[in-house]
């Protein structure tokens, strides 16, 4: 089963100085990102950001810090914060729900008003097919309802997934957009078509070329014009082994590749990028410039985006801190479960497990217990020791 803190790995995005229309826009789910993970471009890891500090051309500065529950497994908000000069202010903030399985079935955005309060914005509603997205409602905020305004519809069939988006005329939903995207060797095209007349017409094309590790090293952005093929972006990754430290996105004149946008980042010994800089071209040399800057964690397979000209972010291993919150070793086998699962710990006294809404299901004083009754799912197995400690570790049952 996939780890849920990673699926919003790709779902997050730090906004910045953006409007309120960006901010609800970006709270839909990416379609790209989602397809990467089914083809498997994506791994689960356990590196993921606490806290990113950024700042905008013009010196505005904004902090996010990502909050996990207690047992450091589940992103449940992130909160942003801005200075303009006069002290900090809150921002905007996104919230978290999961279903049974650990999928997240809500993401919802809110804001400060003039009172300081936050009130609702923008509000994605996922649906899944075992542990694959099959679904994505984006609802707005509207004079105190939940208004319909985008559907997202995945459909797998191979190596060929297609995303259909639907949007709300005010009371049905109608077809807008088509994303078909096709996982060959060493690469992957995504194609673009939107909804005419009764039939779908051609918009974009990206090419996105895959290295043996296939990660992406380059994106070809195309547009449909005068019935052929037209090159319009091409986004390059230069890979040093696993990371990449420069990205640059040139623009099609007509006639040749063009500079427009350059991000350089700095990694830490595991992989992770520490600082991300953005620069644009302006008539001869590369300065300061704002952007979306890509900020990839874990080997460089997943990242966060955040707006503005330099960034700074702080990683946290989950795994790493689990264990040193640990009161007592604990071993619990075998993993995943089915019928019962096995304790080691010095000095058993008791376990309690839990489902991840905090609702206590099973407790025993045995060191063998019976999950043939739960289902398919992630769990906390809580053990308690005669000596007054207690270590907490995720279980996972499969029927």
């Amino acid at each position: 089963m996939k780890k849920a803190i990673f699926t919003l790995a790709i779902f997050v995005m730090a906004f910045g100085n953006v409007s309120f229309a960006q901010r609800k826009a970006n709270l839909k789910l990416d379609a790209t990102q989602n397809v990467l993970k089914h083809y498997g471009l994506r791994d689960e890891s356990t590196i993921v950001p606490e806290t990113a500090e950024w700042q905008t051309l013009e010196g505005e500065q904004y902090h996010t810090n990502y909050t996990y529950d207690e047992y450091d497994y589940y992103l449940l908000e992130e909160f942003t914060e801005y200075n303009e000069g006069y002290g900090w202010n809150d921002v905007y903030q996104i919230s978290y729900e999961y279903d049974f399985a650990g999928n997240v079935i809500e993401m919802l955005s809110m804001s400060a008003i003039e009172s300081g309060v936050m009130q609702n914005e923008a509000k994605a509603s996922l649906t899944y097919d075992g542990d694959e997205l099959s679904e994505v409602v984006i609802q707005y905020w509207e004079n105190g309802n939940w208004v319909n305004e985008e559907k997202q519809v995945y459909n797998y069939n191979g190596d060929v997934t297609t995303v259909l988006y639907w949007e709300w005329n005010g009371s049905n939903w109608s077809s807008h957009e088509l994303y078909t995207y096709t996982h060959g060797n060493g690469s992957i095209e995504l194609l673009i078509q939107y909804m005419q007349g009764g039939a779908w017409q051609n918009d974009e094309k990206h090419l996105m070329t895959l290295n043996f590790d296939e990660r992406i090293t380059e994106i070809l952005v195309q547009e449909w014009e005068n019935l052929s093929w037209v090159n319009e972006e091409l986004t390059t990754y230069n890979y040093e082994g696993n990371v990449f430290p420069i990205k640059t996105v040139q623009q099609w004149n007509g006639s040749a590749w063009e500079n427009d946008v350059k991000f350089e980042y700095a990694y830490d010994g595991e992989g992770n990028a520490v600082n991300g800089h953005c620069y644009g071209f302006a008539g001869d040399d590369w300065g300061e410039n704002n952007g979306d800057i890509e900020m990839p964690f874990a080997n460089g397979e997943k990242s966060n985006e955040y707006y503005g000209v330099n960034v700074d972010v702080k990683y946290i291993d989950l795994t790493g801190v689990n264990e040193n919150n640990t009161a007592m070793l604990l071993l619990v086998y075998p993993q995943p479960a089915q019928n019962e699962v096995n304790i080691k710990a010095d000095g058993f006294a008791k376990a309690e497990i839990y489902n991840l809404a905090g609702q206590k299901l099973l407790e025993s004083l045995n060191e063998t217990v019976s999950v043939a009754m739960l289902p398919s799912g992630l769990y906390i197995i809580k053990v308690y020791g005669r000596d007054g400690g207690m270590a907490s570790q995720r279980m996972t049952v499969i029927r």
